[in-house]
């Protein structure tokens, strides 16, 4: 069979097909084509292996997104850090991210999870906590990304390693475009941070082996043996790596600083900065290089003491220094024993330092020779010294520079150093104090975390107090009748739960630091749901059960109403209109418009759908235009309601409040076995807590809390005119009731009371103090007010367990005054979504109108060389071995 071509389906004929003249041309256009292409490859020499490689990387697709690098605040470059979480403290976590290959908009997501990446529960809730926050990569750039984030407590195994997991998600939703989970290393409860904010900072690296920081202990369990204090030097050039919310600033305990521009701190840094001081932080200011730039900062008004001018001191200046804080020492030196006495001695001569000029607030502290001025900032203090504290003569040389540095600069307990089973020289308080006590560690305080739970106690008191009433006049046992038992045991007499009380208060030295305890794993100063203000807090929403059940009288008027529209009224419209008959048909209509009005009533009447009750503690300092609310809120639904919180003020934080142990969950037999997730999102300064899910015909109870700026002016002033007489200011914007004020008098140690009554916005006060002669009691009016009464009144919510969480007179110290009332009025700063139909809300107001005055400082009772030479730990503890743990 013959084959044919079709020239017209061929762009190129065949080599055969074209007559000779074409081949030519075909070839000499081949020809051509070589010269083109060049010759390159066969004149330029042969690619290296060295250049094939880079060649080879540079084509080579980089990764979407580089591993993210974690960084705990406060934190410097030291590889000793190792992104150290203290449990129950909320953290501020820094994140560098970069992406590669493209800009990315999406969201930064982080949870605590084990080491099979299972999120770890909040104790004693049903829920997992997690946090987010917006987040934009551009393409090639590294970013920080802050976020707020809580660490839960441990519920068993204490050992078990955490991890930070940190997602990248796209905006929208979608899988992660990147996973990662990052290594964190627990604080043990005394461990507190001590951050140094200096222009040369890595010069206090002296403080790492001083016998404060780093305890002498034998050789014990880990956590016996952590440190008291972390030291973190920040480098301070363009920012300042400390928190930026006042909430992660509770594991710090003293802040340094030398010679840094305050400018450096961001405008949140500062104000977390003077929040912490008011509420029990120290700062400590080595005045040479500092209180000039100091005077017109942020700091400005706080400051002890001002700078008169350069001065020169010599040793004569540090001579009361010798007196007080050097002993005479028998040490065994070049071969004998030899009696010592290590002082300051200005070998270099004279230090450089200032002269201060002492401000009406402040004092010097007695046996320094006027060398350090100190000031009360609240429950806190700033310190300044005349002398820079890194001076080799004063921090290093001086060997007696550690018991100056624990009595004068931290204001810490005398230590008595003792010998150890295997004759070694330990540390130990001189008192009979815990050597790791974290009330000794750190003087921060909120009064919502850190009170002791003494409930059992207090009302035992109340039913004693009963019991007197009862005793004057019969009659009056009804009113005065408490609902509540005390806590006893099974099998346990009265005589056994009054010693049992009397063992927990003396366990928790409640007198030696003023009703203040501390968590086995937070530590003090942490979150907590197990504090007395809590444990009394969830009582009050027991007792007011956020309710209110219609009572018959609500039934009968809403089936009275019913049966007159539907029979006489009914027919009566109809026989007006002359059609009688259609009554039978506008019957069903009737009743199904009274069933949705009976629901639509009953919802107004006992929050059918959803109701809100809520417990709050406000605490004060006087002075200050900022308090710390801490709220406590019961969230009831006849239906199954997912609900939102959100917050107004950026330093909220909030989470699911636990049950207490005394109680079980009822969600997740509802929700299923497992735990669900509450997201903490944050974005600018709006802060929400999303996904509390609450069962049907149950309810579920939240935690937060977050500083409130209350006015510009000081929410409380108070001045002291006489002994008997003080002025008290009011400039806040909610009516107080009940308001009592109890102060200890500095000079006779007695208790002393002053009855306000109602105090109104922008008041003035003259307040006169009188002697009490029931401690318990206090005020008669407490007894007599339907919110603080001994017995709920009903369909009121009591607050009695509160107020006597705080009006215990153990907790006053000499001269301190403390104002105590309460309000109905809604703080600002949270919506609840959706909102409840039935609301009630009370709040404790308490202010500290003034603190007691700090004592005087005392050296150590003895040296870390009472053995006769420095012991072992201090010989090997270098700054290399340091670096090493």
């Amino acid at each position: 069979m013959a084959s044919t071509f079709d020239g017209a389906r061929n762009d190129l004929p065949l080599w055969w097909a074209v007559p000779m003249s074409g081949k030519w041309m075909v070839a000499l256009l081949l020809f051509s084509m070589l010269g083109t292409t060049g010759c390159s490859g066969c004149l330029d020499p042969a690619e290296t292996l060295e250049e094939r490689q880079e060649r080879l990387a540079k084509e080579d697709t980089k990764d979407d997104f580089e591993p993210p690098k974690l960084n705990v605040l406060p934190s410097d470059d030291r590889r000793t850090q190792l992104n150290r979480v203290k449990p129950g403290h909320w953290v501020n976590v820094s994140t560098l991210m970069k992406a590669n290959n493209f800009d990315f908009r999406g969201e930064l997501y982080a949870s605590t999870v084990d080491s099979n990446s299972r999120p770890v529960p909040i104790t004693d809730t049903d829920y997992y906590f997690s946090a987010t926050r917006p987040l934009a990569l551009p393409k090639g750039q590294e970013r920080w990304s802050d976020l707020l984030f809580y660490p839960p407590l441990f519920e068993r195994n204490i050992a078990q390693p955490r991890f930070l997991g940190c997602d990248l998600r796209p905006a929208g939703g979608g899988r992660p475009v990147l996973v990662d989970r990052l290594a964190t290393t627990r604080m043990y409860p005394q461990e507190y941070y001590m951050v140094v904010l200096a222009s040369a900072s890595d010069e206090y690296q002296f403080l790492e082996v001083t016998d404060v920081v780093r305890p002498l202990f034998p050789s014990l369990t880990p956590s016996e043996q952590a440190p008291h204090y972390r030291l973190v030097l920040p480098k301070t050039v363009d920012r300042v790596s400390v928190p930026e919310n006042s909430m992660a600033w509770t594991s710090i305990a003293y802040v340094f600083w030398d010679g840094i521009d305050p400018e450096l701190l961001s405008l949140d840094q500062q104000q977390a900065m003077v929040d912490w001081l008011h509420f029990g932080g120290q700062l400590i200011i080595s005045g040479p290089d500092s209180l000039d730039r100091l005077k017109l900062s942020f700091l400005g008004d706080y400051l002890p003491a001002d700078d008169g001018g350069s001065v020169e001191l010599g040793q004569d200046r540090f001579q009361e220094w010798n007196d007080e804080f050097v002993k005479t020492e028998r040490i065994y030196e070049s071969n004998k024993w030899q009696e010592l006495r290590y002082e300051v001695d200005l070998r270099a001569g004279a230090l450089r330092g200032s002269d201060l000029v002492l401000r009406p607030e402040a004092e010097f502290i007695p046996k320094t020779g006027n060398l350090v001025a100190e000031r009360r900032v609240g429950r806190g203090r700033i310190a300044v010294t005349a002398f820079q504290i890194r001076s080799p003569d004063i921090s290093r040389n001086w060997k007696n520079f550690d018991s100056f540095l624990n009595g004068v600069l931290l204001r810490r307990e005398p230590r008595r150093f003792k010998q150890s089973d295997d004759e070694q020289a330990v540390n130990a308080w001189e008192g009979s104090f815990s050597p790791n006590d974290p009330r000794l560690v750190t003087s921060l305080r909120y009064m919502s975390r850190d009170l002791a739970n003494l409930m059992p106690a207090y009302q035992q008191r109340d039913a004693n107090l009963v019991n007197e009433f009862v005793e004057r006049d019969p009659m009056v046992d009804d009113p005065y009748a408490v609902d509540e038992t005390p806590d006893v045991e099974e099998d346990e007499s009265l005589e056994q739960l009054e010693a049992r009380i009397q063992n927990t208060e003396q366990e928790l030295n409640i007198d030696a630091f003023s009703g203040f305890t501390y968590d086995n794993q937070s530590g003090v100063a942490g979150w907590s749901d197990s504090s007395g203000i809590s444990t009394a807090a969830r009582a009050c929403l027991r007792d007011a059960a956020g309710i209110s059940i219609p009572n018959g009288n609500f039934v009968l008027r809403v089936t009275a109403g019913y049966l007159l529209v539907l029979v006489p009224l009914n027919w009566l419209v109809f026989w007006m209109m002359g059609r009688v008959e259609w009554a039978w048909i506008a019957a069903p209509v009737i009743a199904i418009l009274g069933a949705v009005c009976v629901i639509k009533l009953a919802e107004l009447d006992i929050g059918f759908a959803r109701s809100r009750t809520e417990i709050a503690f406000l605490e004060a300092h006087a002075g200050y235009h900022r308090a710390h609310l801490t709220r406590f809120t019961s969230l009831y639904t006849s239906l199954s309601t997912t609900y939102d919180m959100t917050f107004s003020e950026s330093t909220a934080v909030a989470l699911p409040f636990g049950r207490g142990a005394d109680s079980f969950s009822n969600q997740s037999r509802r929700f299923g076995d497992g735990t669900s997730e509450v997201r903490y999102h944050q974005e600018g300064g709006d802060i929400q807590l999303s996904g509390v899910q609450v069962a049907s015909n149950s309810s579920t109870m939240i935690h937060s809390e977050y500083f409130l700026s209350t006015s510009i002016e000081p929410m409380f002033t108070w001045k002291t005119d006489t002994a008997e007489m003080g002025s008290l200011e009011y400039a806040s914007t909610q009516t107080l009731h009940d308001v009592g004020v109890i102060r200890r008098n500095a000079q006779s140690n007695k208790i002393e009371v002053a009855w306000l009554g109602d105090l109104v916005p922008e008041t003035k006060r003259e307040v006169r103090f009188d002697q009490v002669d029931d401690q318990w009691l206090l005020f008669d009016q407490w007894t007599e007010s339907p919110v603080l009464s001994l017995s709920p009144t009903e369909g009121e919510v009591n607050l009695r367990h509160l107020l006597n969480t705080v009006k215990d007179v153990r907790q006053l110290k000499r001269g301190e005054t403390r104002l105590i009332g309460w309000t109905e009025e809604d703080m600002p700063g949270m919506t609840i979504t959706p909102a409840a139909n039935q609301r009630t809300i009370r709040t404790m107001v308490v202010a500290h109108l003034q603190h007691a005055a700090l004592p005087v400082p005392r050296a150590d009772k003895n040296t870390r060389r009472f053995l006769g030479q420095e012991p072992a730990q201090m010989q090997m503890m270098d700054l290399d071995a340091i670096d090493s743990l």
